[in-house]
């Protein structure tokens, strides 16, 4: 260990009551000749701290002169019919702009910063957040030419599958009011799907673009880890969601590459690298056999969950199984794949993301290097407050006993479980290195009902158990995983409701155009919604 200098200053203001703080937090005594070296050591690093602290922040450049933030405002009622709005804004390009998005509406995770527009998580454990720099995607999609309309609710603190946690009330689903959209992106699914907004960038930790895509009949990607840059948690992604494949591929080559901010985002290529993706799909159109060389692995684990009782319905299996046999038709081979591990890859992400995502609830930082938001840490730090626990909601309180627990039961679980996904990674690489994506259901149930505010904890919980089987894996071994819609089925508590059933399609790192040509190349042949 080093310092930078042992020389302590007259204005100080470190005393011995702050070093006896420090060590009645950790449990534990200094020797007595110890304790005045102890002390010159804190006030040398406070006057270090003092320098850091007195720095200017430092940010990306935002151009709100060229994008100008206008029409900023919370909806009434009347304007949020699904309540998947969280603020509505209008920020667009003021010079002429003919670029892939000219023209397109969008909407925004509202765990994304948007400069000038403010940022509620999802959450009332904190309030007046307003960001004051555009997220890479943002600044993006504004260059492409795209409207930005307004932020979309996520679920309270983005950690929710289901769509009733946020702050602002349930998000209703577009077939059915009181029925969940999924979550965590779950405004951004309503909005979408209802025609409110062309498409939008969800975040997705452990399926949270996904899941919403799969219950409002969107294509939702979550792309190869880093490829598109993102400023969250060590297991989150950022990726489009849209109505239409080819829409999401154009959307992904506008938002992809890496931005120098986003650390996770090192291997991944520059945006003047990445693949064409819209104009090479757009070739496959009229081509009558699109598929032929192509084969496809059923993953047998991702079905069998279907048929294993509670909330999972065989339907959606065989309705996904009935769908992918359809590329049969388009010249692809499709056969059954077994990978055993995958039924544990949804355990060990609970583990990884119980004990991962500890550091950020509780304000921290996670020991990444990319850029960091320094107002949203301090204002994290409300859920140490009585008050800050109190207003702290289910999912994220469990999240924070559990983790706090295995760190101090278990604390070699994180290491194993991060060590165990290396054995998954490299069994999904086995099996694609045989066949060119891997599909599953996306979710192997339809969509739940809301639960009622009065409801315990448990029943809230309830109503996403197992939701996350097949799409939380591939959060931690990074392949990219999109879902699309095969077809509907009607409620089974109510015949006359219909709803979607998604299909997830999961390929090589880096390899979103095989994923996007085997689903455009359904969707250009079949329409999903008389499947």
């Amino acid at each position: 260990m080093s310092v930078t200098s042992l020389t302590v200053s007259p204005s100080n203001p470190i005393s011995k009551m702050d070093l006896q703080t420090v060590l009645g937090k950790l449990g534990q005594k200094l020797k007595p000749d110890e304790e005045p070296d102890y002390l010159v050591l804190l006030q040398a690093l406070h006057e270090s701290v003092e320098t850091v602290l007195n720095l200017p922040d430092y940010e990306p450049h935002t151009d709100i002169e060229r994008f100008p933030r206008e029409n900023v405002y919370y909806p009434k009622p009347e304007e949020n019919i699904h309540s998947g709005w969280a603020w509505k804004c209008s920020i667009h390009d003021t010079k002429p702009n003919d670029g892939p998005l000219n023209g397109r509406k969008l909407v925004i995770k509202d765990n994304i910063t948007v400069a000038g527009v403010d940022c509620l998580l999802g959450t009332s454990m904190f309030s007046g957040w307003k960001p004051t720099a555009d997220a890479t995607v943002v600044t993006r999609i504004l260059e492409a030419g795209g409207s930005i309309i307004g932020k979309a609710v996520c679920e309270n603190l983005s950690l929710g599958a289901t769509s009733f946690s946020a702050a602002t009330g349930p998000v209703h689903n577009p077939f059915a009011r009181g029925y969940s959209t999924g979550g965590s992106s779950s405004g951004c699914g309503v909005l979408i799907a209802s025609g409110e907004a062309d498409m939008g960038m969800g975040g997705d930790q452990g399926g949270s673009v996904r899941i919403p895509a799969s219950w409002c009949g969107l294509f939702g990607l979550k792309p190869t880890f880093g490829l598109v840059p993102y400023t969250e948690p060590t297991v989150d992604h950022t990726g489009p969601m849209t109505r239409t494949c080819l829409d999401n591929a154009i959307l992904l080559k506008v938002t992809a590459g890496r931005d120098g901010l986003d650390d996770r985002g090192a291997g991944a290529p520059f945006p003047s690298k990445i693949p064409d993706y819209p104009k090479i799909l757009a070739q496959l159109k009229n081509v009558e056999k699109p598929l032929n060389g192509f084969k496809l692995g059923l993953v047998k684990e991702g079905f069998d969950i279907c048929d294993k009782g509670g909330l999972n319905d065989s339907r959606v299996g065989l309705k996904v199984r009935e769908a992918a046999q359809k590329w049969c038709e388009l010249g692809a081979t499709v056969e059954d794949v077994s990978i055993p591990m995958h039924e544990i890859g949804a355990t060990l992400w609970v583990c990884i993301a119980r004990m991962g995502s500890l550091p950020v609830l509780w304000g921290g930082m996670s020991g990444r290097s990319g850029y960091q938001m320094t107002e949203l840490t301090k204002k994290m730090q409300n859920v140490r407050t009585e008050e800050g626990w109190e207003k702290t909601p289910w999912s994220p309180k469990n999240m924070i006993l559990n983790g706090t627990y295995l760190w101090d039961k278990h604390p070699e679980l994180y290491g194993k479980a991060i060590n165990q996904i290396r054995r998954l990674r490299a069994a999904y690489d086995e099996a694609l290195s045989e066949y060119h994506v891997l599909v599953m259901p996306t979710i192997p149930y339809l969509p739940t009902t809301h639960a009622p505010p009065e409801a315990s904890v448990l029943e809230k919980i309830s109503r996403s158990l197992g939701q996350i089987y097949n799409t939380s894996p591939f959060n931690t071994t990074g392949h990219p995983a999109l879902s699309m819609p095969v077809g509907m089925l009607p409620a089974r508590e109510d015949e006359s409701l219909r709803f979607p059933v998604g299909l997830q399609i999961a390929g090589r790192h880096l390899d979103e155009l095989s994923v996007y040509t085997v689903a455009y190349a359904w969707e250009n042949k079949f329409d999903w919604k008389y499947f």
